[in-house]
């Protein structure tokens, strides 16, 4: 972040925040500093970018399978960016060509279980924590969903 000084605006006979006087040295509001938005580099995405993804794991449990995905670009995401997600009716040999893998849940078409672009993966059937109980209930979860 980059701060430069410009010059503190007119003295009044008192400051409608603080109780310092105008021109104190310990009133943050007569420093003179201003926000420089042109040299302050980006804010951390909160979300992670689907395209910028790296497959920890990957297990086919039946007709499904269950993906553990980094995203390295989503600091403040839990897990540090990990996520385990299960899709439906789907293989490891699909995912090889995925070059988008998001997280979120989308709606679907009425009755369409699969999905139309082959570089894109489909919405997660569900999505559990990226840890080590997290992986065991998404595996729990696509084989009960072979069952039925």
């Amino acid at each position: 972040m980059t701060w430069e000084r410009i010059e503190p605006p007119t003295p009044r006979s008192t400051c409608a925040i603080c109780r310092h006087m105008p021109g104190d040295p310990n009133c943050s509001k007569s420093q003179g500093y201003r926000y420089d938005p042109a040299t302050t580099p980006p804010a951390v995405p909160a979300t992670p970018d689907a395209s910028n993804f790296e497959v920890v794991d990957v297990r086919e449990v039946g007709a499904h399978m269950v993906m553990k995905v980094k995203y390295p670009n989503c600091a403040k995401c839990a897990y540090e960016g990990v996520k385990v997600m299960v899709f439906l009716e789907c293989k490891a040999l699909d995912a090889i060509k995925w070059r988008t893998i998001d997280p979120h849940f989308r709606g679907r078409e009425q009755g369409a279980i699969r999905y139309r672009n082959p570089k894109e993966a489909p919405s997660p059937a569900a999505r559990f924590p990226g840890d080590d109980q997290g992986w065991t209930e998404a595996l729990e979860y696509a084989s009960r969903r072979g069952q039925r």
